[in-house]
């Protein structure tokens, strides 16, 4: 899984640093889904899912703080049902996070909507 990736990274070398945002994701993941649902619906100037790139203190959930979100949402039928989301260091590579969430909530976005017809 991406996560050993993720805690290997120089960022989560203090195991105090970890523990909070494995808390947050484990245990309370009431807290982070509104965090990363980001309801706002492609335009038609815009028809790629929009991407939302939080990093370090822009993260308002201090556990997270440590790490950057990239988040993509994706709809059914222009309405939408949810977020796809990169949680990983500060220093990842964004364009790769910024097209797999675009890619993925794309995706989603279509398959959700052809099964709506």
């Amino acid at each position: 899984s991406g996560l050993s990736q993720v805690l290997g990274q120089p960022e989560f070398a203090e195991t105090m640093q970890v523990l909070p945002l494995m808390n947050l994701i484990e245990e309370q993941p009431d807290r982070l889904f509104p965090f990363v649902f980001d309801p706002a619906p492609a335009t038609d100037t815009a028809p790629k899912p929009r991407v939302t790139i939080r990093i370090g203190a822009e993260n308002s959930l201090e556990p997270m703080q440590s790490c950057a979100l990239v988040s993509a949402c994706y709809q059914r039928r222009d309405r939408p049902v949810g977020s796809v989301s990169v949680l990983g260091p500060t220093r990842m590579l964004y364009e790769n996070a910024i097209a797999t969430v675009e890619t993925a909530a794309a995706y989603l976005s279509q398959t959700l909507t052809a099964i709506a017809t």
